[in-house]
C-alpha cells in the first residue's frame, strides 16, 4: 500500500479477535507473491492483494470431514463479499486459485497447518 494510508508495504495478517492488522513481513512482496501465483501480472501490479487461507484441522476437529467443505464454502463467501464491496467502491478483483501452494505458504510465511485458498488482487478499474 502507498504512503499516506498508515500502512507500510508488507505482509499483514488480520487478527479477528482484535479487528486489527499486524505486520508479519516488512517490504514489498508483490513480485514474490506473483511468482508463486504462476507469474500472474495482476498480483504484481495490484496495490494490495488479499489472501484467504484455512486451517483445516481446526475445522475438522469441530465438524469432522465436513469441516473441509465448510472452510471452502466460507472462503467462497468471503471472496464474493470482497467482489460485492469492490463493485460499490469501484475496485476490481480477480479470485486467483492458480498458484503453487507451497510457494505461497513460503512467501506469506504461513504455519504448516494453514492452507492458502485464494489470492484476490485489488485495484481501481
Amino acid at each position: 500500500m502507498g504512503e499516506g494510508n498508515g500502512l507500510e508495504p508488507g505482509i499483514y495478517r488480520y487478527v479477528a479477535e482484535e479487528h486489527a492488522l499486524t505486520q508479519e513481513i516488512p517490504g514489498d512482496m508483490r513480485e514474490k507473491l506473483a511468482g508463486a501465483a504462476l507469474s500472474q501480472p495482476m498480483v504484481s501490479k495490484a496495490p494490495v492483494s488479499l489472501a484467504i487461507s484455512a486451517v483445516y484441522p481446526r475445522m475438522t476437529g469441530k465438524y469432522g470431514k465436513r469441516g473441509i467443505r465448510y472452510a471452502n464454502m466460507e472462503a467462497g463467501h468471503a471472496a464474493q463479499n470482497i467482489y460485492l464491496l469492490g463493485v460499490e467502491l469501484g475496485i476490481g478483483t480477480c479470485a486467483i486459485g492458480a498458484f503453487e501452494d507451497d510457494d505461497v505458504k513460503k512467501v506469506l510465511k504461513l504455519p504448516a497447518n494453514e492452507e492458502p485458498l485464494y489470492i484476490l488482487p485489488l485495484g481501481y478499474i
